[in-house]
């Protein structure tokens, strides 16, 4: 199986722009020469997709290079794109981690608090805890959640940050007010049942 270099006819260490340059010229070329009849016209569209092919290769791999001279590598990574709310970049850098240890869990604790996926958000931030800990930072970061998850008061907003507006995943704390607004209204209720009221 050829290479994208291969399909180029390009050395491996000529420049990004050196290969656009290549692509773009037998682009053409293929390109008009799908058009020809017969077994020319057949071979012309056949190299065409293969370029595409090797095209497509090429330029994931600039943009993974360019995304990495950006914003570095690893978790450094997932930060700054969870900075930049890029959670769907964030989200690709994190899932090529490994292993899968506390700080993994901590990072897609932030990417699902970002997302306003609070139960998803606190379920990777115990596992994170129970990972590591002594790891004060997690331990801190699970109390907050807990805390504000745990608040009937705490407006929708403050519990993460609306990316994509995303509705907060808080059904079990509004689940949980609810039957307990239910339970005190039959405790009220229940004197007057028993005198026929």
């Amino acid at each position: 199986m050829k290479t994208p270099y291969e399909i180029l006819s390009m050395p491996e260490d000529a420049s990004f722009e050196q290969l656009k340059e290549r692509y773009d010229e037998l682009k053409a070329k293929y390109g008009e020469e799908r058009f020809l009849p017969g077994e020319k016209g057949a071979e012309g569209a056949r190299k065409l997709t293969e370029l595409e092919d090797a095209w497509s290769i090429l330029s994931a791999r600039q943009r993974e290079k360019e995304e990495e001279q950006k914003y570095g590598t690893g978790y450094s990574a997932v930060e700054a794109l969870i900075k930049e709310r890029n959670l769907d970049g964030a989200q690709s850098k994190l899932d090529a981690i490994t292993p899968r240890d506390g700080e993994w869990h901590y990072y897609q604790a932030l990417i699902y608090y970002k997302r306003d996926w609070m139960n998803d958000c606190k379920t990777h931030l115990s596992e994170a805890v129970r990972l590591d800990p002594n790891n004060l930072k997690y331990k801190d970061a699970l109390n907050k959640l807990i805390q504000k998850m745990g608040n009937p008061e705490t407006p929708p907003e403050q519990l993460g940050g609306n990316a994509g507006g995303a509705q907060p995943n808080v059904a079990g704390n509004c689940l949980s007010n609810c039957c307990t607004t239910l339970c005190c209204l039959e405790c009220m209720m229940a004197p007057f049942r028993c005198c026929g009221g």
